[in-house]
């Protein structure tokens, strides 16, 4: 793999990312504005399938382009076809320079030709760098906790321990094994150790452990990447509420000695040092971007506290049709802006009126220097 080939399949990703986060934003807004928000389960399936849709697009990829349908949407198509119709008040040569944007960049990217380029570069290698040592500390945080306590159960793929280093309970993988990693002081709260290996069951159970292991060994590669970071801040939320929602219902837990458990394990977690926050799922949560953890606590009391008055149930029909859907838009938005598999007869004339545009432009310095 060359330089160039390696530069451009980073900025595929970072693309990709981005478009699946902007589609499955418009897909979270159609919820918000129809009275939907409450589709916590819903909503959060649409979030994953939207990454996984990421993986089918280098495979589906190739067939779509071979489409005629892929023309009638392609955006570098639209814009040669646009202009050839005259809707376009640009020469050739503008439009084709536009087109050829970002492979000039990853040109300069590869070969490192402008200040702007390396300085890029730097960046995007130095965050790689942080974010990965930042991942290493916490898989020694996790080993720590997980060794230096002691098991209470072992089941075939199941162990639930009490460490003494952490203060916050949590739930992790390794390759085989599901961990359930409790603070040593709940053994003097039956409650609280009741409740909290409940909700982590529950973590593991609906696929939030898997989802936050995923999400923070990809995470390296998009560190930089906005849209990375609000799909991963809107699962997490979503995975919160939805566990919130399915444990309260299977255990008869109550909710108001739920939320107040919530709050106490979060105060206890203000001053924490050396918490994994990498490779785990917390019982309080993940900090949201900006606002914080509070933010995060509160939406989740408030949508305990209206489920108790108004109960909401999603429906698995819905969801199973809307992440077709998904999938479809992330393919169909792919397919978009792709870059074109063979010159069509469209982009061939945009080609040749460019390089006349070009002929004429040297006829016309060669009369002026005569």
């Amino acid at each position: 793999m060359t330089v160039e080939q390696l530069v451009g399949g980073m900025v595929w990703v970072q693309g990709m990312v981005l478009m699946a986060a902007l589609v499955f934003a418009i897909f979270d807004g159609l919820f918000a504005l129809s009275g939907q928000r409450r589709n916590f389960l819903t909503r959060r399936r649409l979030g994953l399938t939207a990454i996984a849709a990421i993986a089918l697009v280098p495979l589906a990829l190739p067939a779509l382009l071979a489409t005629s349908y892929a023309t009638s949407i392609n955006a570098t198509e639209l814009v040669v076809s646009q202009y050839l119709k005259g809707n376009l008040s640009m020469s050739a040569g503008e439009v084709t320079s536009l087109l050829e944007i970002k492979s000039r960049w990853i040109d300069q990217l590869s070969q490192g030709s402008s200040w702007l380029a390396l300085g890029v570069l730097l960046v995007f290698a130095g965050a790689f760098v942080g974010r990965l040592v930042y991942l290493i500390v916490n898989v020694i945080r996790i080993r720590r906790a997980i060794q230096g306590g002691q098991v209470l159960r072992r089941g075939r793929r199941l162990r639930i321990v009490l460490s003494p280093s952490v203060s916050v309970p949590f739930s992790t993988r390794g390759l085989w094994h599901y961990y359930v990693v409790l603070p040593l002081s709940f053994c003097a709260d039956r409650d609280a150790m009741q409740m909290s290996l409940g909700h982590e069951l529950q973590h593991i159970r609906q696929g939030d452990v898997d989802a936050e292991v995923a999400l923070s060994l990809i995470s390296p590669l998009v560190v930089l990447n906005p849209g990375f970071w609000f799909l991963s801040s809107r699962l997490r939320k979503l995975g919160e509420l939805v566990c919130d929602r399915n444990y309260l219902r299977r255990r008869r837990f109550d909710p108001h000695g739920y939320s107040m458990r919530l709050l106490a394990v979060a105060r206890r977690s203000r001053h924490a040092v050396g918490q994994p926050a990498a490779f785990g799922v917390p019982l309080v949560g993940r900090a949201l971007p900006v606002l914080g953890r509070r933010s995060m606590l509160k939406d989740r009391i408030l949508e305990i506290a209206a489920d108790q008055s108004s109960p909401s149930r999603d429906t698995r029909a819905l969801s199973m049709a809307m992440s077709l859907v998904m999938i479809a838009a992330v393919l169909a938005t792919a397919t978009a802006v792709a870059q074109p598999k063979d010159w069509s007869h469209e982009r061939i004339m945009l080609s040749s009126v460019a390089n006349l545009e070009r002929l004429n432009q040297l006829n016309t310095m060669a009369q002026r220097s005569w």
